[in-house]
């Protein structure tokens, strides 16, 4: 019996390392199979990597004594030495298996084993080169050859870099995925276990901390809005790791997966337009080339495919809108909402996308670092982001005037200022914030920045944004400017829908009901504002706002288009209208849009056509507004709908995110209202949501 016992014992401990290492021999296809997935390695290339590779493993054109913190020289001998892996371990490849290939591998691999390259910016010590060695040892694992274990181990030993346990958010995740590849490769099941839950720990809410919010945006370095750059890495690290662990024990579970779901489906992937997204969410990134272009986040939704495939149908519609085939309007999309945590607000419709970047004293303003995003001294506030077709800001940051990014209200400069906070700093105004129904809603902030205070508010229909700025101060010698927009000249501009503009630079005072339009766009003045205009060609370099990269010449012709408001504005004011997404002016439209107040206290739109009456009060107290008397106990953004009327809604929201309760008077004697409503705010990470309540409307 005692006999029994032990075999029984021992067949378990036999059975069980058997499936352990079945489900090691699992992942690591699974890994084999996503780095195999892309399109092979140019045969020409491949050839010339092993051609150029000198006798003591090194590339001449490398400098691997840099230690520089963005492009680090040294990090290109682990990308070749990775291509040289893929057309030594694949199958398609002309070079499958063949010993000149493997004997260049080995030389490379020998190289950075005998050597400890670092960099001045951590991430590259602690993420990037770990990652990169992780991938590599996994892949020779398919090699008919493989690699020696006196070359493996110190490989190995060189990925024992970073702790998962003290980062947040991306960063957790990022170290976390080479403790995974490293428990792969040493097939050790309680590291891989470490792994995983570091690896899926950031699939949760936090508030305020770095990582997914409960609004679904994405928060980063500080309270700082990272829905792309950091949000996006936490997509794909996370989407990779999950579809190479389905169909184990440590698949993800179903809760973790719908948050997941959730943030890509509902947050990143509609504020991507025709394959390319609002600038808005990139960070300091929007000073790298090319950021802007989203079609390398298929590999997110091809992951996706194999984890959930229930909703390949979401899936498969979601790879069309990042195929350059599909139509820039192809989306059929009726969507707005703002997102209480990150300070930020999207208006999106089939015909255009306007977004909104606020700050506040919550949440971190856009940040340089690095040599990052070196002009980015107003990326957050008010940033405008109009997208009809799509591609309207890609590329163009090393051109712009970066005192006069759209949306902003700013000293106008005789060069551009550099940003000198690093890494993000708080606004300093605490009102900021935005309400929402779902389709329409309003965004508004107190800007404090530069020595210019003003403020500015959003008002969102349906097709029609009513942009306001009041109280607008500043004592500097410079002048003052609203920027309606500063994108890449596409087309003619066209005055009062008849004259085209033929000068490329203008001055003009514009007449009440006049207005502009260009790149199917419209700008309707309902007052009269001073406006300037260029469609000059502007040059610069992307070394200008990021220090790693080229110092060539960038340059194009740019639609720029602003409101001059003088030296030392003394409450100034100003009022547009922008239309995307037409070129024809609606006049009955315009018309049915009513500006009540505009002024520092509060201001107020209504739209009459669709029965939408919109305000930001930015001082407690009673407001005539059309037919309104509103009575406020303190500042407040509010909606009132009322189409139907019998089914009138209150949507309201605290842009200080601190009282506890609002209270509301409304009184309309010609639909027969009067009414107090005492309305419960949300409180901790609900602060600054829209709360909805009916409104009683008496039958005559």
């Amino acid at each position: 019996m005692k006999g029994l016992i032990i075999f029984l014992l021992s067949f378990a401990l036999v059975m069980a390392k058997a499936q352990n290492r079945e489900t090691f021999e699992l992942i690591k296809k699974h890994v084999y199979d996503d780095e195999l997935s892309g399109p092979l390695p140019n045969a020409d290339k491949t050839i010339s990597l092993c051609n150029q590779l000198r006798a003591d493993g090194t590339w001449a054109d490398i400098d691997y004594g840099s230690k520089s913190i963005s492009l680090w020289p040294p990090g290109e001998h682990l990308d070749r030495l990775r291509t040289l892996i893929i057309a030594y371990v694949s199958p398609k490849s002309t070079s499958y298996q063949q010993k000149s290939i493997y004997d260049k591998i080995l030389l490379a691999a020998q190289y950075w084993a005998n050597n400890r390259f670092e960099s001045s910016n951590w991430w590259h010590n602690e993420i990037a080169s770990p990652k990169a060695i992780g991938v590599c040892l996994i892949l020779m694992k398919f090699g008919k050859e493989k690699i020696p274990p006196a070359v493996e181990a110190p490989l190995i030993a060189l990925m024992k870099r970073g702790d998962p346990y003290t980062k947040t958010g991306a960063n957790k995740s990022d170290i976390a995925m080479h403790y995974f590849y490293r428990a792969l490769i040493l097939e050790d099941a309680n590291l891989l276990a470490s792994a995983m839950e570091q690896l899926l720990f950031p699939i949760q809410l936090v508030d305020g901390k770095e990582g997914l919010q409960y609004d679904f945006s994405y928060l980063q370095h500080g309270p700082q809005l990272y829905i792309a750059g950091y949000g996006e890495e936490f997509l794909k690290g996370i989407s990779k790791v999950m579809a190479y662990v389905r169909e184990t024990a440590y698949a993800v579970d179903s809760k973790r997966l719908d948050l997941f779901e959730r943030f890509l489906n509902e947050t990143y992937l509609p504020i991507i337009r025709s394959r390319y997204i609002d600038f808005n969410v990139h960070g300091r990134g929007i000073s790298r080339p090319d950021i802007l272009k989203k079609t390398e986040e298929t590999a997110i939704l091809k992951q996706m495919k194999l984890i959930d495939p229930a909703k390949n149908a979401v899936w498969n519609k979601a790879l069309a809108k990042l195929d350059s085939l599909q139509a820039f309007d192809a989306d059929d999309v009726d969507m707005h909402r703002h997102y209480w945590k990150g300070d930020y607000t999207t208006h999106l419709r089939k015909q255009f996308h306007f977004n909104v970047r606020l700050a506040s004293n919550r949440t971190n303003k856009s940040e340089s670092g690095n040599g990052e995003n070196v002009l980015g001294r107003n990326m957050s506030d008010g940033v405008t982001n109009i997208q009809v077709f799509g591609p309207e800001y890609y590329n163009i940051m090393p051109v712009w005037e970066w005192d006069k990014i759209p949306g902003t209200t700013t000293r106008d400069y005789v060069g551009d200022m550099e940003l000198k906070e690093q890494w993000g700093a708080r606004a300093a105004n605490n009102f900021a914030g935005g309400v929402s129904n779902g389709k329409t809603g309003t965004a508004a902030m107190s800007v404090q920045y530069d020595g210019v205070t003003a403020q500015k508010s959003w008002f969102f229909f349906d097709r029609e944004v009513v942009c306001l700025g009041a109280g607008i101060h500043c004592a500097a010698p410079e002048p003052v400017v609203t920027t309606l927009n500063q994108t890449w000249l596409n087309g003619p501009v066209i005055w009062n829908g008849k004259d085209t503009s033929t000068l490329d630079s203008v001055q003009r005072d514009m007449k009440q009901g006049e207005f502009i339009t260009h790149n199917n766009v419209l700008y309707y003045f309902p007052v009269a504002m001073s406006v300037g205009l260029t469609t000059k060609d502007q040059a610069g370099s992307w070394y200008r706002i990021n220090r790693s990269r080229s110092k060539d010449l960038v340059h194009g012709k740019v639609f720029k288009l602003w409101l001059s408001h003088g030296v030392a504005p003394n409450n100034a004011s100003y009022a547009y209208i922008v239309v995307p997404g037409t070129k024809v002016i609606d006049v009955k439209e315009m018309q049915r849009i009513k500006i009540w107040q505009n002024t520092s206290d509060i201001q107020a739109v209504e739209h009459t056509g669709n029965g939408i009456l919109q305000l930001s009060c930015h001082q407690p107290g009673t407001y005539q507004i059309g037919d309104w008397s509103i009575t406020l106990n303190q500042p407040v953004i509010l909606q009132l709908s009322s189409q139907p009327i019998a089914n009138m809604q209150l949507d309201v929201a605290d842009p200080s995110q601190q009282a506890k309760t609002v209270r509301v008077q409304l009184v309309n004697k010609r639909i027969g209202v009067n009414q107090v409503l005492t309305v419960e705010l949300p409180q901790g990470e609900y602060a600054g949501s829209t709360v909805s309540k009916p409104v009683t409307v008496r039958k005559k």
